[in-house]
């Protein structure tokens, strides 16, 4: 295109010197068509802009993420001429279409072009899909107009439910003994700090007068084997080329941990934080469709800072509640620190999962003795936890 153009301004300047130099009605002709057919191909180029048709269309907007449905677009010519050079673009940094590319095309009169192909959202949320943009392009090649798709296609993607498979155990999920079935009928050795709620009858009089401080006995099986996933519900980004990716795999593992957990039998409470502290339920017995809608349809916001969210957890007085707590979090923060030690106190055992795409240590204050888990945006959790 660059060289048609280069082309057409040298035939230009060639008959301006002719006519300078021979003058006559042929030179005159020549000037006259150097400067009338760019402005004709020009002319050409708007009209095709103005009334060249698209028209697409999806067979559900809410969509799954990584599923495909099917996509289908025609281009339309309704006029009396051709339109040529009309190339399509496409939405391709949360959607991916099967088997097309940007692709030119030319339309005779009062026809049209139909694709039927496969459309694959990646992430959750909702967003444009489909065609984003058109160029035209005059039969010479001298001038190209990109114009924005007027009437775009915006769909409501779900996030994944990922089933881990069965040869995955307790142990890739977090600490075997709280996966085993435990016995409340004899104490264990071990003592822990009194926590405002304990049973006063277990207090361990002998670890108080050595310590200084109340200690009362922990059992085993003290607790039913129970969950807490407590959830990073801030938005770190409003490029949503950042934080779609990013809040996407938070719900998509903490989905794939929950639905594993209760289908071997564990209960599960799914603590996050939106203008206040949040907590679902999910119980084996329960059905998983209202806990997963509500994860389709959490809102992640700026306000809902980590710091936000343990102080919610502290003053919610249920510390000693649950027999694992799994951190899913974008960052591991002074906040969440300060959480952890006080479990720690409690012995409730602790994973971090770190999703993150970063290759910086941002978990390096975390305890050591916790287990530790970096999720990647494009990561599979299955292969992860594999």
């Amino acid at each position: 295109m660059r060289r048609n153009g280069y082309i057409a301004i040298g035939l230009f300047v060639l008959s301006l010197i002719i006519i300078s130099n021979i003058g006559g009605p042929a030179s005159y002709g020549f000037f006259f068509f150097t400067l009338f057919v760019p402005l004709v191909s020009f002319i050409y180029t708007i009209l095709v802009y103005v009334r060249f048709k698209i028209y697409q269309s999806i067979d559900t907007r809410t969509i799954t993420a990584g599923s495909a449905v099917p996509f289908y677009f025609t281009l339309q010519n309704e006029d009396l001429f051709t339109h040529s050079g009309v190339k399509t673009h496409y939405f391709s940094d949360f959607s991916n279409i099967s088997d097309l590319e940007d692709e030119e095309y030319e339309l005779m009169p009062h026809t049209g072009i139909r694709r039927e192909t496969l459309l694959v959202c990646r992430y959750r949320g909702e967003y444009e899909v489909g065609i984003k943009s058109v160029t035209v392009t005059d039969f010479l090649r001298l001038f190209s107009i990109t114009f924005k798709n007027r009437e775009t296609l915006k769909a409501i993607v779900l996030p994944r439910l990922e089933i881990l498979p069965d040869s995955l155990t307790m142990e890739n999920i977090t600490d075997p003994e709280v996966s085993a079935s435990r016995d409340r009928k004899a104490p264990d050795i071990p003592v822990r700090e009194y926590v405002p709620g304990d049973d006063v009858r277990f207090i361990n009089w002998k670890a108080t007068a050595r310590t200084g401080k109340p200690q009362v006995k922990t059992f085993t099986g003290e607790r039913a084997p129970s969950f807490r996933i407590i959830m990073d519900s801030c938005r770190y980004s409003e490029k949503p080329e950042d934080h779609l990716p990013l809040e996407n795999k938070i719900l998509e593992t903490v989905l794939a941990l929950g639905y594993f957990l209760t289908e071997k039998g564990m209960n599960v409470s799914v603590c996050a934080f939106n203008e206040k502290l949040i907590r679902y339920s999910v119980k084996p017995d329960d059905g998983f469709e209202d806990f997963y809608n509500a994860m389709a349809g959490f809102a992640f916001r700026k306000s809902n800072d980590t710091k936000r969210l343990f102080d919610g957890l502290e003053s919610d007085g249920s510390v000693t509640e649950c027999s694992s707590v799994i951190y899913v979090l974008h960052e591991w923060s002074d906040a969440a620190r300060v959480y952890s030690e006080r479990l720690k106190g409690c012995s409730v055992h602790q994973m971090l999962y770190l999703v993150t795409d970063s290759q910086d240590k941002l978990y390096a204050e975390a305890d050591a003795s916790m287990g530790i888990m970096k999720i990647g945006y494009e990561d599979r959790i299955s292969e992860v936890l594999g």
